[in-house]
This record gives structure tokens, sequence and C-alpha cells, in this order.
């Protein structure tokens, strides 16, 4: 076998071997998907409430998005399962002043 052919063999490898480990990394993080929860809320009076909720729920780690509702009493969090769970949600709602439980889940 030759010099050429063997630099060939090796580089031929190295690519098939570099496409097998990008194609692992691509589908590693494609299989983690964000959660949602709706908790429905307690002691909910007034047009600040809502303030003082989303503020509690975003300093809970892993949370991305929140959207808390008035006039139906429920707060709509989008979270990364990896940091955290509905416990620390509802958790963090209650230290809040702000009771919770869930209503509406697409946890796994």
């Amino acid at each position: 076998m030759s010099i050429k052919t063997s630099l060939l063999i090796l580089s031929l490898l190295s690519s098939i071997l570099w496409v097998t480990v990008a194609s692992a990394n691509v589908n590693s993080e494609q299989s983690i998907q964000p959660q949602t929860i709706t908790l429905k809320l307690q002691n909910m009076t007034c047009a600040l409430c809502p303030i003082t909720i989303k503020k509690a729920l975003q300093e809970v780690e892993g949370v991305q998005q929140v959207i808390v509702d008035f006039d139906t009493k429920t707060a709509a969090i989008t979270f990364d399962s990896k940091k955290t769970n509905s416990d620390a949600l509802i958790k963090a709602t209650t230290n809040a002043g702000y009771p919770s439980a869930i209503a509406a889940s697409n946890v796994q």
C-alpha cells in the first residue's frame, strides 16, 4: 500500500468518525425539550400580583418564560426540566404569598 493510499484511507476514516460524533451531538441537543406547566394561583387580588408572581418564578433556575393571567388566576411556565421541576415552581409562588397547584402540564 502506498503512502497516498494510506493517507486517503486515514482521511476518509477521520471524516466518517467526525460525522458520527457531530450527528450524536445534534441528536442529544434536540432531545432536550422545554417543559410547560400551568399553575392555578391563590390570593391574586390586584394588578400588581401578577408582577410579583412573575418575578418570583423568574428567579427559579431553568425558568425560560412566565405568563401570568390575572383573569384566570393562572401562570404558564416554560422551563428546563434538567434544572428545575414543578415542586420548585410551586414553592416559589407559595413563598411569594401565592399558593399554587398544578392546573395543566406537559411534563413527562
